[in-house]
């Protein structure tokens, strides 16, 4: 009976999920802007004709007009039927994750918190993929992403409190509130201490408020040990990245062509990291994770332990 139900809900999870890549495409395009995500309607920016419902079916309308505007024939960039895959992409696998991968058969309560969790990692994925490609685009990440979904992590938050997983999950509305609360100011903390000695060390800021926020929003979500694995992650995915931007800089000026931009925005790195984790958490934590917070917390005891000690002690 379960699997059965997985197969009618997992085609209909994509379904929805390129539904909702078309909003982020909106999104993407407008708020660097400021502009209103629902109205007016999608248009050719060209031409101005309003698009039809048929041909703004998601990546079947890209498909049947062959990448044009019906109207004035401006090729559209295949980049918006590609977000609204990936978005579909990404809520199969958040079902699958969440859903599907339960060791155990789910019935009645158990299956609808399994359903509001991919939901709820569902919108945390929207919010990631609209953030990436605008600080792809302008090198910036607006307000108008991150704090909102900081509002959505605090209050589903606190009316589902076991909608997190351990070790994030609460049992009370206070609970949930809490750890919400405590994920943002981790997250928003931790980026905002690196930006700070980045400032220090080389009078320049490393990273924008828009990473503040971004990480601070992953923190809400997932909670407060996510935060710093986010920063940890996300940085050597953006060396790695680096390096191969490096490489290709070196290679245009070896060959006597423009150099492309060096600059790099740490938006998509950070983005990729915080879905890396959401999608492995229940198989890292409590395993090698929670072994690694574990030996942290043990050191950090023992440090402050020391500290305490030399100044209620004083010299000896």
């Amino acid at each position: 009976m379960i699997w059965t139900l997985h197969a009618i809900l997992l085609p209909l999870t994509f379904v929805f999920g390129a539904l909702v890549g078309s909003f982020a495409n909106v999104c993407i395009y407008r708020l660097p802007w400021e502009k209103s995500v629902v109205w007016p309607p999608s248009c050719c920016p060209n031409c101005l004709a309003f698009i039809r419902p048929s041909d703004n079916v998601p990546i079947l309308g890209y498909l049947a007009l062959r990448g044009r505007c019906r109207s004035c024939g401006l090729g559209f960039s295949g980049r918006y039927a590609a977000i609204e895959l990936l978005v579909g992409l990404l809520f199969v696998a958040v079902y699958a994750v969440d859903v599907m991968a339960e060791p155990n058969l789910m019935y009645g309560s158990e299956f609808l918190l399994a359903l509001s969790r991919a939901a709820y990692h569902a919108t945390l994925v929207t919010l990631l993929v609209v953030a990436t490609f605008i600080d792809y685009d302008y090198q910036i990440i607006p307000d108008s992403v991150t704090v909102t979904g900081m509002a959505i992590a605090l209050i589903v938050g606190a009316l589902v409190p076991e909608i997190r997983l351990e070790p994030a999950s609460a049992r009370t509305i206070a609970g949930g509130l809490g750890v919400g609360v405590l994920g943002l100011v981790v997250g928003g903390g931790v980026i905002y201490a690196v930006r700070l000695l980045g400032w220090v060390l080389f009078r320049k800021e490393g990273m924008g408020l828009g990473d503040v926020t971004l990480v601070a929003m992953i923190g809400g979500f997932l909670g407060w040990q996510v935060a710093p694995l986010t920063l940890f992650l996300g940085a050597i995915i953006g060396l790695v990245h680096g390096a191969i931007r490096l490489a290709a800089i070196l290679g245009d000026r070896l060959a006597g062509r423009a150099s492309r931009s060096s600059a790099i925005p740490f938006g998509p790195y950070l983005s990729l990291a915080a879905l890396i984790l959401m999608f492995g958490w229940r198989w890292l934590w409590p395993g090698p994770l929670g072994e690694l917070f574990r030996t942290y917390s043990e050191v950090m005891r023992f440090l402050l332990g020391s500290a305490l000690g030399q100044v209620v002690g004083g010299p000896g």
